[in-house]
């Protein structure tokens, strides 16, 4: 009798550890925008790993525009970031989202540097270091060297 309870405390256990974990997410990159295009029919990433529907304008600050998007397996997020004023310039990058966490650091010449972080991630964590959130899923540290 004691196995039997000793068992199903583990399943129920095993059950309520489950039902904690949340999926990673960025709740952003679901809704749409007539913005969410990439300026001047700007290709960043092949179509089949981060398809240009997926793409999502997240903010614009200081004349810098901040782009996300959600790789076509569902797995993955990227980051763009453009300066408004230099369409040449720019950096991307992408990375898992395996659990709430910062995805992906990208930074460049003129860019400050920024990252890319899931829904769940505790933002106050890295703002005690010098970085500045400007959008839920993105902060950015320094200034663009210019």
């Amino acid at each position: 009798m004691k196995r039997k309870v000793f068992a199903a405390t583990l399943v129920f256990a095993a059950l309520l550890l489950t039902g904690c974990q949340s999926t990673p997410n960025i709740s952003a990159l679901e809704q749409n925008s007539e913005a969410d295009q990439l300026p001047g029919g700007l290709t960043i990433w092949p179509e089949n790993e981060v398809p240009a529907s997926n793409i999502r304008l997240l903010v614009e600050h200081e004349g810098t525009q901040y782009f996300g998007a959600k790789t076509a397996n569902g797995k993955g997020a990227c980051v763009a970031v453009l300066p408004t004023t230099d369409s040449k310039t720019w950096v991307a990058g992408c990375g898992d989202m395996t659990d709430d966490r910062e995805i992906v650091h990208v930074s460049g010449l003129g860019i400050a540097e920024t990252v890319l972080m899931t829904d769940g991630f505790d933002i106050d964590r890295l703002s005690g270091e010098g970085w500045k959130p400007i959008h839920r899923n993105i902060v950015v540290t320094g200034s663009p060297a210019r």
